[in-house]
This record gives C-alpha cells, structure tokens and sequence, in this order.
C-alpha cells in the first residue's frame, strides 16, 4: 500500500482584495476628496484551494494582474488572508512570520532586491547568514556550492552595479537559497535574462529539486520556465484558478482541433486529401479528419502539433473571461 503523503501546501477558499481609493481631479476634486474619499476594493484573488506535494515543483501561470504574485504573498506571509485557510508547512498564520516559519522558505520576487546595490554580493549574503544563524562551516560549503553551480563564483567581491543582469539574478536565487529552505517561491526569475543564463537556472533547480526535494513554487510568463520545470500548474484568471493538473493536460484541455505541421525531405508530388501546402517542403494536416498520416513516413522530416503551442493556447486562455 502506498503512504499518503500530507500536503507541505494548503490553500482552502483564499480569498484578498485590494483597497483602493479614487482621486477626482483638480483643486475642487481633492477638498471633496479630502472629507469623503471613496473607497473601492478590487479582488485579487477570488476563493482559490489549491494543494501542493513535498518535493513538488508547480507553476502558476496567469496574465499580468491574474493574481499570481498575489497568490504568492499571501502563501509567504507577505499579505494577510481575508478569507479561506492558507496553511504552509505546520503553519497555519504565514501572516504572522514566526521565525521558525521563516527560515523553513525562500522567496525570490522579481521585481524586489535583497541585493545591496554598491556592495558586492558575498556581503548581503553574510548578512544572511547571520540573519538567518546558518553555522559558519556550513554557509561556506553551502555558498561554493551555489556559486560554482550557477558560475558567479569570481563575481562574490563585484560591486552589484557591475554586475550583469543575469549575474545579479543568479545572486538573488542564491539569496533566497542560502539557509537551505524547505519551499522555495520564485517569481519571474528568469526575467530579462539571456537563454544561456537560462538554461543553467534551469539545469540546477532541476537538480536541486531532485537532489534535496526541495517543494518549488514558480510563476513566470516565459512558457519555457513552465515546460522545463514544472510537473503541475495552476493557471489564475482574474483572480480565478481556471485549471489545474499537469503542462500536457492543460494543452490537451484547451488546445482546438489538431493540426499537424509535417515537414518533408521533398515537396509531395501529388497533395492528400485533408493536406494543404503552406511551404515547398511543409504542410498542415487536418488530423481530425483522418485516423492515419497520409505521407510516406520514409519523407517525414518532422511532425509538430501546431496548435498545441502552450504560448498560444494561454493568449487565448487570458484575452477572453473564462469560467472556472
């Protein structure tokens, strides 16, 4: 029989909207507003449960606004929950920021710096290890580690002005790793960075996450984040969890009708019923309307599901309200 394993995250029916207050124009519009300011509360994230395994890596995915990062904060401590349960780990009031809750994650936010900017990095990062009481011996085996695995080792004394933005963001993964947390949220962390600096990110959370299993939350809008590292996505519209399950599931749910893109090592002599030619050498194939490839697989170069594209499948997901 196999052990049920306790989820590490619990979300039952969170809920959290934003305070906002509108602002009329001109000198008259602020005396009104000064003595009757109209509140409005703008929800950002509406009655999502969500559950997530030790040792699992999921990726959120939604639009700008969606609530992703929301949804983050409010997993981190960051932001209180309005309404629903959170629980993380054995903590059931993130919001409190116990330290003992504290040291048990890592966050990386894409838009904020733990980074002194004219200092070099291996400062903050002491500053961490006392922040965070990570015995000496470890911190030093700990940060060679990180460093030789991400290739920043000659930039620890760099100035982080001088410092690449690829460089700076590898620094930041480390900040967020360097008392070896339990979770890990990353949000946006390969922003702005070239695919080389990618890959490696890629390469070592992968081996991270194999190595330590440790749980890993993700929220990008590069889809090639997700396809490389996620094992399960949530997908958040207008505050909503419209999906949940694995990156093939999603394209299986919400792809069209198939369509092949097949190229060969030839043009075709003569064109298939159901084939149209958009290229010398490269056709689309209507495969809902035949239970067989109607091309010789000896000239078959290639066969891609056109519109299985996660990019577009998600375009369309985010232009258009979409029930949960």
């Amino acid at each position: 029989m196999i052990p049920v394993t306790e989820p590490i995250i619990t979300i039952d029916h969170v809920s959290f909207d934003y305070v906002t207050y509108t602002k009329q124009s001109g000198l008259s519009g602020s005396w009104h507003d000064l003595f009757h300011r109209q509140k409005q509360r703008v929800p950002a994230v509406q009655n999502v449960s969500l559950q997530v395994a030790p040792g699992e890596i999921l990726g959120l995915l939604g639009a700008n606004g969606a609530g992703k990062t929301t949804l983050i904060k409010l997993m981190t401590g960051i932001l209180p929950v309005r309404a629903g349960s959170l629980q993380l780990l054995d903590d059931q009031h993130p919001f409190q920021k116990r330290p003992a809750f504290l040291r048990r994650i890592g966050v990386m936010l894409s838009q904020k710096s733990q980074l002194a900017w004219d200092l070099p990095p291996l400062d903050t990062l002491v500053l961490l290890r006392e922040i965070y009481q990570v015995p000496h011996d470890r911190f030093t085996d700990w940060l060679a580690f990180l460093t030789d695995q991400l290739a920043v080792t000659a930039q620890l004394k760099v100035p982080v002005r001088k410092l690449s933005l690829g460089q700076r963001i590898k620094f930041e993964l480390i900040c967020a790793l360097i008392h070896t947390p339990e979770i890990l949220f990353l949000d946006e962390p390969t922003i702005g960075i070239d695919v080389s600096s990618q890959a490696n990110i890629y390469r070592f959370l992968q081996q991270l996450n194999r190595d330590t299993q440790m749980t890993i939350i993700l929220t990008s809008h590069n889809t090639k984040d997700i396809e490389a590292l996620a094992q399960r996505v949530a997908v958040i519209n207008h505050g909503r969890k419209i999906f949940e399950g694995t990156p093939n599931g999603l394209i299986a749910q919400y792809a069209s009708a198939a369509t092949l893109e097949v190229v060969t090592d030839a043009p075709l002599t003569t064109l298939p019923a159901h084939v149209t030619q958009v290229a010398d050498s490269q056709y689309l194939v209507d495969a809902a309307a035949l239970t067989t490839l109607p091309i010789d697989p000896q000239h078959i170069l290639s066969v891609h599901r056109r519109n299985g594209n996660l990019d577009d499948i998600l375009t369309r997901l985010f232009s258009q309200e979409v029930a949960p």
